[in-house]
């Protein structure tokens, strides 16, 4: 009598050959890949937030609220960067090879400039580890990097109730609270297609599309006095309405000679400084 067990001894070694061979081989060949997608779209990841952060710093422009009644509007007047030299900055800082930094008399030639909003190309070539096994670049041209950065107008039943009170703030001097607080950003990476020959994948070109949404309240302090941005003391003078009779007419303090013909009869007038704002000024006793 033959055991039954005895014809199908070797079974489980041509199973596993099958499964090796189909399965676990090209699982195995794709794992380089499936590492290299991964990077990618963290990449694609952290440039959508980069995007968006900026936006918030850089706003500006048509895109701003407009605060203000009886003819009167205060625009948000901060710095502006366009989408294109955004998306500029995030070839050179989220998308090019960082790792071999080159020095030139003591400067980091990887170092952030201001410069790379003009830039046409990746610092360094696109990431090293963005190449297939025959070294081609996954990532290869810098139009293989696009992004969409906007802002809109910030949620909530509280700007409905603040409205009126900016406008009314606005109308009196030149303050901006900015209600489109939403900033929104996508990023997209066209991978090129890999060639069936040296790899398992064929016509396997795909995009990543990030999308990052931040909502905050961006606007640029610069300077404690700067009437052509929204910087602080320009917000707080709108607050202030007091800050009217500080105002400077034909170059001439008017309200300093009143309060000095005040003071001849009230000394105490001389002490006053009505709308005066020093939002930077710190106490001597908090400095030592």
């Amino acid at each position: 009598m033959v055991s039954r067990y005895k014809k199908s001894g070797g079974q489980a070694m041509v199973e596993l050959v099958i499964v090796a061979g189909f399965v676990l081989v090209p699982l195995f060949l794709a794992i380089p890949l499936i590492g290299k997608y991964l990077d990618m779209r963290s990449a694609a990841v952290q440039a959508s937030r980069y995007a968006a952060w900026e936006r918030t710093v850089w706003y500006g422009g048509s895109a701003a609220s407009s605060l203000g009644w009886l003819g009167r509007s205060n625009s948000w007047n901060a710095n502006e960067k366009s989408d294109g030299q955004i998306r500029n900055e995030i070839g050179v800082r989220q998308m090019s090879e960082t790792a071999d930094l080159a020095y030139s008399s003591g400067v980091d030639q990887g170092a952030f400039t201001s410069s790379d909003k003009s830039a046409g190309d990746y610092k360094n070539s696109s990431r090293a580890l963005w190449r297939d096994r025959t070294g081609e670049k996954m990532l290869v041209d810098y139009d293989d990097l696009q992004n969409s950065v906007g802002s809109g107008q910030a949620p909530g039943t509280l700007n409905v109730i603040l409205d009126p009170i900016a406008n009314l703030a606005a109308t009196l001097g030149p303050f901006t609270l900015e209600m489109k607080g939403l900033y929104s950003a996508t990023v997209t990476m066209q991978v090129r297609d890999i060639d069936y020959d040296h790899f398992l994948l064929k016509n396997s070109k795909s995009s990543f599309h990030e999308t990052n949404v931040l909502l905050a309240n961006g606007w640029s302090a610069d300077g404690p006095d700067d009437p052509n941005k929204t910087s602080v003391k320009q917000q707080v003078k709108g607050l202030v309405p007091t800050s009217i009779l500080a105002a400077e007419v034909g170059g001439v303090n008017v309200m300093e000679y009143v309060l000095k013909a005040l003071s001849l009869l009230l000394p105490e007038a001389s002490k006053l400084e009505p709308g005066k704002i020093e939002p930077d000024k710190v106490p001597a006793d908090r400095l030592k």
